[in-house]
């Protein structure tokens, strides 16, 4: 049973809609022992840069986490870089300034469209969007020092939305080179929760993305809900812990001794 969620977000993220502390209510409330509030730190396209006060964050993090740990729950610090390898000298201070417990890379850009929205394949053959989407994960994983690769599967949301689910042999190559990337450089491949109950379904191109990772090396795959309010917290775990183990894989729990600033 997993009882851990790696990646959420709280009102320190511009699209979080809840405290660290309700998020920590509703982790014990779902019965979880382990989650990490993990706001984001961007750069869109429009040159805006997007990061919490993270001496307030930090100072909010260990208020809880004195609160909440006597009720068994180990809250995590960290945050979600997006498109990290594109901003390698402001993450690399970032990084050295705070010590987070957990780091996520993500791809939210792509070509300077955002990957959560149709739009992002105007024009365009859906396989070369998803090839070179896969393409920068590769990167990501190489050039980042993230515990976590997040939202591989986040590009089958618009992808399957407007074309249909996806015809997974057919970027078999670019997948497979990402998945061997996140294992060489020791990074944890992360299921997204959140859209594993959607119709219609691409959940077996997922499970197929994972037999790959496995293949590669790939032993570990963090479930996470990447839940933006309390509702989101949890989701789909049952689901997620049947594709991870029909992977060959096991369910990532870090459980380890968290760190102070």
């Amino acid at each position: 049973m997993i009882t851990s969620d790696l990646h959420m977000h709280s009102t320190y993220s511009l699209d979080g809609n809840n405290t660290i502390a309700e998020m920590c209510e509703q982790a014990i409330h779902l019965g979880l022992t382990e989650i990490a509030i993990t706001d984001h730190v961007e750069w869109p396209p429009n040159g805006a840069h997007q990061r919490p006060d993270f001496d307030r964050y930090f100072a909010e993090i260990e208020e809880n986490r004195a609160r909440f740990a006597p009720r068994g729950l180990s809250l995590l610090s960290g945050l979600e870089l997006g498109n990290p390898h594109q901003h390698r000298a402001e993450v690399d201070a970032l990084l050295a300034s705070y010590a987070f417990d957990v780091v996520i890379g993500s791809m939210h850009w792509l070509a300077g469209q955002n990957i959560h929205y149709p739009r992002c394949f105007d024009g365009q053959d859906p396989y070369d969007v998803y090839a070179r989407y896969f393409g920068e994960i590769e990167q990501m994983a190489a050039m980042v020092d993230c515990e976590i690769i997040a939202h591989f599967d986040r590009i089958f949301w618009p992808g399957t939305n407007r074309f249909g689910p996806p015809e997974i042999e057919r970027i078999a190559t670019p997948v497979r080179q990402a998945m061997r990337a996140i294992v060489e450089h020791g990074r944890i491949l992360e299921l997204n929760t959140r859209f594993l109950t959607h119709t219609p379904s691409w959940n077996d191109a997922l499970l197929t993305v994972l037999r790959w990772y496995h293949e590669e090396g790939g032993r570990f795959v963090a479930a996470d809900s990447d839940a933006h309010r309390t509702a989101e917290l949890g989701r789909n775990l049952a689901v997620a812990q049947q594709l991870i183990e029909a992977a060959g894989c096991t369910p990532y729990q870090r459980q380890v001794e968290v760190t102070a600033v």
